[in-house]
């Protein structure tokens, strides 16, 4: 049962690194998985939860939500028959690319906003 266990979270993983590769790449949207180390020096980084539902042992929920952002969660299906099907799954995420988009937009604005008022300075890390 304990191997069961294990793969259902390998896949799970899986997953949740196809679907940050998808936002990256395909969307060039600044985002990184929940548990990883934050780097302080990097502003804009939307960090991703996931938390998984299993409807069988190929299909799946995960619910996304956006750390900071209690107000928001996407669901989206996941098939982990094959990894073409977990691709599709992950490359399906249309309503969190949106809100994403929005999201990051508003937090710029919020710290241009801060910046121009002073309560920010900005780093070398910015200034390149």
């Amino acid at each position: 049962m304990a191997g069961k266990a294990g793969k259902r979270k390998a896949l799970e993983r899986e997953f949740e690194e196809l679907l940050l590769d998808v936002l990256e790449q395909d969307y060039d949207l600044a985002v990184r998985h929940g548990s990883d180390r934050i780097d302080r020096r990097k502003r804009g980084v939307a960090a991703l939860q996931f938390e998984f539902h299993h409807d069988s042992a190929n299909e799946a929920k995960c619910v996304v939500r956006i750390g900071g952002c209690g107000d928001f969660k996407a669901i989206l299906p996941v098939d982990f028959a094959s990894p073409d099907g977990m691709r599709r799954s992950a490359e399906d995420c249309e309503a969190l690319v949106l809100y994403l988009s929005e999201h990051q937009e508003k937090a710029r604005d919020e710290t241009l906003s801060a910046a121009a008022a002073g309560r920010v300075r900005w780093g070398r890390r910015e200034d390149d």
